[in-house]
């Protein structure tokens, strides 16, 4: 697959739906296609090229909400393909991996598995836009510094050096430059994904399957235990500061100011939800009872807000895009969090 047929795939993605009979009595709704975020960014002047990808697992919101801020900015210099939900339905439910682990999925996945389409596009991405380095964004467990159990405040590598990359050597700048500005310190983990025993599933991984691609790929781990999700996102931020210094990457106004305004960049809005109702909209910007009649057809028409807005139904398959239901809640969230919902009844 081309660049070109990449883009448009990701555009048209969509999931699979349940059946049910056409006689049924309930409440029928349809929701939209969950997106596969890409934003691509060039500068004026040449530098290096970097893919950033966020979100693979759902619960590391530092590492997604990070990604995320770099998509409102421009490029003074070299070349950037951010993908901050690169898996969109785990960020919602909030959890690790709402369909199994999808950092454990690149070496192979089911066709039936509902994040193949997902893992599939990431991997075009790689291979298409042929980065000068991948960077995987995550939230760890811990300080890597003070247990050696630990992932969280990390520049994790497969090896010291893979091939002609050196490895160890970049992290190695990393994390002595980011150090200065970080109260909780950086470790670099090793995992020796290739010539170890004790992480053989990161074979598995995204950086792992890079780099059997000829791809360099680093991961880049906040700790899930610092206070805030400021300290989290202003972690990941510090780190790419000292990555963009080695591929030549300057954004204008530079990454500092979005390190200096993270609060500021960050603040929720409530998205308007137009729904159509057996043909009719409703328009909702806040949380409402609404109550309609028996075999009435629901359709989620616009989300018009912020990145990461969606409507999530309460207790139903994240997977599914349509289905049937007597009463139910929906909750309008921003990523993680919930903004307002909406109760449907039937009457």
């Amino acid at each position: 697959m081309n660049r070109r047929n990449f883009l448009k795939t990701a555009t048209l993605l969509s999931v699979g739906t349940p059946l049910f009979a056409k006689n049924d009595s309930r409440l029928y709704i349809e929701l939209p296609k969950k997106p596969f975020e890409y934003y691509e960014k060039k500068g004026k002047q040449k530098g290096g090229r970097v893919l950033i990808i966020g979100g693979i697992h759902g619960n590391e919101i530092g590492a997604y909400k990070a990604a995320n801020m770099l998509v409102d900015t421009d490029l003074k210099k070299g070349e950037m393909l951010i993908i901050p939900r690169s898996n969109f339905t785990s960020i919602l439910a909030d959890v690790r991996g709402y369909n199994g682990d999808m950092n454990r999925k690149f070496e192979s996945i089911s066709k039936n598995d509902p994040d193949y389409h997902y893992v599939e596009l990431l991997k075009e991405a790689i291979l298409s836009y042929k980065p000068d380095v991948v960077i995987s964004m995550h939230d760890g467990f811990g300080f890597a510094i003070e247990n050696k159990r630990a992932w969280g405040q990390s520049v994790v590598i497969d090896e010291l050096k893979y091939k002609n990359f050196e490895l160890y050597k970049e992290a190695k700048f990393v994390q002595e430059n980011a150090n200065k500005y970080l109260k909780r310190k950086l470790a670099i983990i090793n995992t020796k994904t290739f010539t170890g025993t004790i992480h053989k599933e990161q074979k598995k991984a995204l950086t792992g399957w890079c780099l059997k691609h000829d791809v360099k790929a680093f991961c880049i781990e906040a700790s899930k235990q610092l206070p805030s999700i400021h300290d989290k996102i202003h972690t990941h931020l510090v780190m790419l500061r000292e990555f963009f210094k080695m591929y030549d990457i300057e954004l204008e106004g530079g990454i500092d100011y979005l390190i200096d305004n993270i609060d500021k960049l960050n603040i929720l809005k409530k998205p308007k939800i137009t729904l159509e109702i057996n043909g009719k909209k409703e328009i909702l910007t806040y949380s409402k009872l609404l109550k309609v009649p028996s075999k009435s057809a629901i359709k989620v028409v616009s989300i018009e807000g912020q990145r990461g807005d969606f409507v999530v139904p309460h207790g139903v398959n994240l997977n599914w895009r349509s289905f049937h239901f007597n009463n139910l809640r929906f909750h309008i969230k921003n990523d993680y969090k919930t903004l307002y919902h909406i109760d449907i009844k039937r009457v």
